[in-house]
């Protein structure tokens, strides 16, 4: 599970914008409240909700969370694709030049069957002709103070790697690295256990995104296709909530009769199955969302999906909140971070979930959480709150 998350100097960031997501001792102990696993006597929300203006930074900040992980999933084929490409500094004379740094704490088990904090920093300079990471460090907590795993500084300075990585100062791998790619997707590369191990951790993070380099990204039909046939039991899970909610639907079926493979649904009183691009928006964003929430469910990778409310009721999106929440559908403690302009989900929040995303007059991002406003009661209904703008956020037109 991640506890904490900051960002600064990317794209419409430019302080430094934190979300610490562990919960305070004074709290209640509610099931969507998990403990974590490296560290007991913390509580992390298995669900994130931001909400804000349009405009205001919430994909930002979602994209941000996802490059982190994209940055240290794989090495990039050329230095045209390399991940470095996306990562913009806030546009103004001050930070143009200004390294764009991440810092992402989670728990992972990669060190042995129990699991530990880890720290992830990256820091990338931009704004040139050949973008660069400027810093990296991989850091745990094995007696709660942070112990590098490896660090690396600017290019041509050596690369520090602990004896987890099972490498010599002067290995040839190190000298793989180079200055647009992370240590960790280069010695995934190059067969290293301990990178592989991370890198596949942070490739499954990204199965569980629908944001992939500044764009919209989601599984093609034919991958959900796919799907149905290799996993049957995420099939059978998918065609269950679709059932669920679109009550006209009996079942979902793959056809290949005209030599390329379709997918029909049918409905209670027709006699003809009808093709998915006539079904309404609602379920074709189904269709091909609920691959990505079952992989987060059954596997306990995050997933980050960007205006989760697009397409489907307010109900539907509550209800695939609600999944996250409990430990019967989440026993694998998976955590959803999502944004949403659909208010309305807010009565289902509590106040350590929602985080409020406003940009301030120089037009840079600002975060605040709602747990952080004075006065607010948590057996007060937060959807009047937002609207009479105690929360703040509140959209401003005209």
């Amino acid at each position: 599970m991640i506890h904490k998350f900051s960002i600064s100097n990317f794209h419409s960031v430019r302080e430094e914008v934190v979300l610490d997501l562990r919960i305070p001792g004074t709290a209640p102990d509610l099931p969507r409240f998990r403990q974590s696993k490296a560290k007991p006597d913390i509580r992390i929300p298995s669900v994130v909700v931001l909400i804000g203006p349009n405009g205001s930074g919430k994909t930002t900040l979602l994209n941000a969370l996802v490059a982190t992980a994209f940055a240290a999933s794989s090495v990039p084929p050329t230095k045209k694709t390399s991940p470095i490409k996306t990562f913009l500094p806030f546009f103004s004379e001050e930070t143009r030049n200004e390294p764009t740094r991440f810092c992402l704490e989670f728990e992972a088990d990669w060190l042995g069957e129990t699991h530990q904090l880890f720290r992830y920093e990256l820091a990338a300079v931009c704004n040139s002709k050949d973008p660069f990471f400027s810093y990296e460090v991989l850091s745990h907590f094995p007696k709660g103070r942070p112990r590098r795993l490896f660090e690396r500084g600017a290019p041509g300075e050596p690369i520090y790697v602990s004896k987890e990585f099972g490498l010599k100062p002067k290995d040839d791998r190190l000298q793989a690295v180079r200055a647009d790619t992370s240590v960790i997707a280069t010695l995934a590369m190059l067969n290293v256990s301990l990178a592989i191990d991370i890198a596949n951790w942070m490739e499954n993070f990204l199965a569980t995104t629908n944001i992939m380099l500044r764009d919209r990204w989601g599984p093609t039909t034919q991958m959900v296709m796919d799907l149905f046939k290799d996993d049957p039991d995420l099939g059978a899970w998918i065609r269950k909530h679709i059932r669920s909610s679109d009550l006209g639907i009996q079942d979902i079926t793959i056809s290949d009769q005209s030599g390329e493979k379709e997918v029909f649904f049918d409905h209670h009183g027709l006699d003809t199955p009808i093709p998915l691009s006539f079904e309404s928006s609602g379920t074709k964003r189904l269709f091909h969302l609920l691959p990505q929430i079952g992989i987060a469910l059954s596997s306990g990778v995050p997933a980050v999906l960007d205006e989760i409310d697009g397409d489907l009721h307010v109900d539907i999106a509550g209800e695939i909140l609600s999944w996250f929440h409990s430990q019967e559908t989440n026993p694998s403690g998976a955590q959803l971070f999502v944004s949403s302009h659909n208010v309305g989900l807010l009565d289902n929040l509590e106040k350590e979930e929602i985080f409020i995303v406003e940009k301030d007059s120089s037009g840079a991002t600002r975060v605040h959480g709602a747990q952080d406003v004075q006065g607010l009661r948590r057996d007060t209904r937060l959807y009047p709150k937002y609207r009479a703008g105690v929360l703040g956020g509140i959209p401003k037109i005209g």
